[in-house]
């Protein structure tokens, strides 16, 4: 993934949890602490992808403990959303995940259209 695409993200998750943060703070902190998380989810996946694909034969062991620790981080991310409900809100958390899938449609539309 180029690194476009995680300023983006960051661009993305700084507007919306300060637009959110007016109306409840657990949901911008939800919305940053995922962010976060879905930004480390989004490196592992390009790690994964580059060594899947990069012509040699993949090491299949590593490949499933990275996806291992992909989902573990989701889930991470979730549990302190779940056990922290004083501070960081569930809503927030998940609108959060997904910033970077609407960073990457902005970049395959900008990619697109030039």
């Amino acid at each position: 993934m180029s690194l476009k695409i995680y300023f983006l993200t960051g661009l993305i998750a700084l507007i919306v949890s300060g637009v959110t943060v007016f109306f409840d703070t657990k949901i911008a902190a939800g919305i940053i602490l995922s962010t976060f998380f879905s930004l480390l989810n989004l490196f592992l996946l390009s790690v994964t992808m580059k060594s899947a694909t990069n012509g040699q034969s993949p090491n299949v062991s590593l490949l499933m403990l990275c996806n291992i620790v992909r989902y573990g981080l989701l889930v991470a991310c979730m549990f302190i959303a779940y056990k922290l409900p004083q501070y960081f809100s569930l809503i927030g958390v998940a609108i959060g995940m997904t910033l970077f899938l609407v960073a990457l449609l902005i970049d395959a539309v900008q990619k697109r259209k030039g």
